[in-house]
């Protein structure tokens, strides 16, 4: 696997140390200790697609979350992106932008349900000719209101996501 480290940290989530790697490839890591996938979708104008998570502690991201059983990393990101904004968007539209990879220094609690010590999220992109405003999920969903945003406003309302450097990463039309 090959790739070029943008950025270096850690995760708000991981209850023990370790290291966060965000990694710019095109190439995807193990399957089998992959455990999510986002999707990094802009629209013609360069703005990005965020949803706001009602989980505590989170707020505006952009969609994605685990991969099911019977669906890959791709499959995955279209699937949440759908179910969190509402935009149809085919799996075989997204690009892969990159992974972060977690590396865990000690072993983690018996309820942590990632694998040890080494783990990967997906990042994907595709930019989308609308720039209709997303629907609202589901009322069971645990995302609340989508929305289009600039570069700027996505940098200040995510500011302590760990898939910012991503967004660097991306050129503008």
């Amino acid at each position: 696997m090959t790739g070029r480290v943008i950025a270096t940290g850690t995760a708000g989530w991981i209850p023990v140390p370790h290291l966060m790697e965000v990694v710019r490839a095109d190439t995807h890591p193990p399957p089998e200790i992959t455990t999510a996938a986002f999707g990094l979708v802009c629209d013609a104008r360069g703005h990005v697609l965020l949803t706001h998570v009602n989980l505590p502690g989170r707020s505006w991201d952009v969609p994605g979350g685990h991969i099911d059983a019977g669906e890959n990393a791709r499959q995955a990101a279209a699937r949440e992106i759908i179910e969190e904004t509402g935009l149809l968007v085919p799996a075989d539209a997204l690009t892969l932008l990159g992974w972060q990879r977690f590396t865990l220094h000690q072993r983690p609690p018996a309820s942590y349900p990632y694998p040890f010590p080494v783990s990967y999220t997906l990042m994907f992109t595709t930019r989308t000719n609308s720039n209709r405003p997303p629907l609202n999920p589901p009322p069971d969903s645990e995302c609340g209101p989508a929305g289009w945003f600039t570069r700027t406003q996505a940098r200040q309302q995510c500011a302590t996501c760990t898939w910012l450097p991503f967004l660097a990463e991306l050129t503008e039309d």
